[in-house]
């Protein structure tokens, strides 16, 4: 049984569902919470109570399902095939036990012990970055967000200065190829020369660096992968890094300059932790809407069911804002003392939680209390904000105050 969308719904793929999706998730939930979409042929899910439910269910792989390809033939296919073959070996896109063993070598450096002696570090970068900026008059995302992103995966990757134009030029090439609802093959050739370049700097930098005991400890896991399960997981760190944290960063900018004026007024008096707006900015907007699967069984879900080798999009940025379990859900807020939301699913759940999750939070926390001391009793621009029409993620075009 496939659940259809209203006629007149825009398309999936419209820059009209890309700039303003959170009404149209909004109308989808309390129309249907378990959709079939043709034109990418993949359903959508989009209440909290399934999608948490569905993150943690065996029955659905993570692995990239024919579904992607789309009416390709067998010939293109073909064509691409070695360039698939590197995003199946992402952990996010494995299933376990090969999960888990890349996992267990990725973890220790991103528990809370790898990760907590960076945040002074972060915390210092921040202040030095909003040092030479006017609140008046400011490209936030140009000076703030999206450096501050950059330099905390690099440094976490072992990146330096020289190299760090190029490695960010391939992170940008690879994505392009799996960022899109179907395989376009006409990705693949600058994708493919990208991983190349990858393969062979970690190969020739990276790894020499952690085999002598240099650069930063979350460096060290891929000496205990083979080469192309190393190359995969450094490309995941690499791209999932920076887009994500600078897409939160930038919604929480762009939210407590304007509707939650209230908010940044309780950070200058001390009342509300920084923590707390950053886990706000992640459910408020989150960086990736959807997490994709793939059926391996029948599914029954919200009357719908859904066949084996069938795509499924998980819409966390949906399920983050089901008024069945978080109040208010659609303004930028912080519960009263007392209260408690249930948690967002911006990082997943089950096997696949985020792994990059602590350091995350860490720099949005590190990042908002940085920005939250550089407005304190300082006249600040009007906020200028635009939303790129990125699908199936929050991407800033611009955050900017007084420009």
């Amino acid at each position: 049984m496939h659940a259809t969308l209203p006629a007149q719904s825009p398309s999936l793929l419209s820059e009209e569902f890309a700039r303003s999706p959170h009404p149209h998730y909004r109308r989808l939930r309390e129309q249907a919470p378990a959709w079939w979409d043709a034109e990418t042929e993949c359903w959508y899910v989009t209440s909290y109570r399934e999608v948490n439910a569905l993150l943690r269910d065996t029955r659905l792989s993570a692995r990239i399902g024919s579904g992607f390809f789309g009416d390709l033939d067998a010939a293109a296919r073909a064509g691409i095939q070695d360039v698939v073959d590197f995003f199946d070996s992402w952990p996010m896109f494995t299933d376990p036990p090969a999960h888990t063993r890349v996992r267990s070598a990725a973890g220790p450096g991103y528990r809370p012990a790898g990760v907590g002696p960076l945040r002074e570090w972060i915390a210092r970068e921040a202040r030095e970055l909003l040092a030479g900026c006017d609140p008046r008059e400011t490209d936030l995302l140009g000076r703030f967000v999206h450096p501050l992103a950059v330099s905390v995966t690099c440094r976490l990757l072992g990146i330096d200065d020289e190299h760090r134009e190029s490695v960010l030029s391939w992170s940008c090439d690879i994505i392009d190829f799996i960022g899109v609802p179907q395989c376009d093959p006409d990705r693949a050739p600058a994708s493919r020369a990208a991983i190349l370049e990858l393969q062979d700097y970690l190969r020739t930098v990276i790894l020499p660096m952690a085999r002598a005991g240099q650069g930063p400890p979350q460096i060290r896991a891929f000496l205990d992968l083979d080469p192309h399960q190393g190359a995969a997981l450094y490309a995941q760190l690499l791209t999932g890094g920076i887009e994500p944290v600078a897409a939160s960063l930038g919604s929480a900018l762009v939210s407590l300059l304007d509707e939650a004026g209230d908010v940044l007024d309780r950070l200058h008096r001390g009342s509300l932790d920084a923590g707390q707006v950053a886990e706000e900015a992640l459910r408020y907007d989150a960086p990736f809407h959807f997490v994709p699967r793939t059926a391996t069984e029948p599914i029954e879900v919200a009357g719908a069911t859904i066949r084996p080798g069938e795509r499924v999009a998980l819409v966390v940025a949906a399920a983050n804002r089901d008024p069945a379990v978080f109040a208010d859900p659609d303004r930028f807020r912080i519960p009263a003392e007392g209260d408690w939301d249930r948690p967002h699913l911006s990082f997943g759940a089950g096997h696949h939680f985020c792994l990059g999750a602590g350091i995350a939070r860490a720099t949005l926390t590190e990042a908002i209390a940085a920005f939250a001391e550089w407005t304190a009793g300082r006249p600040v621009g009007p906020i200028a904000a635009d939303r790129s029409a990125a699908f199936c993620r929050t991407v800033w075009q611009r955050v900017a105050v007084g420009l």
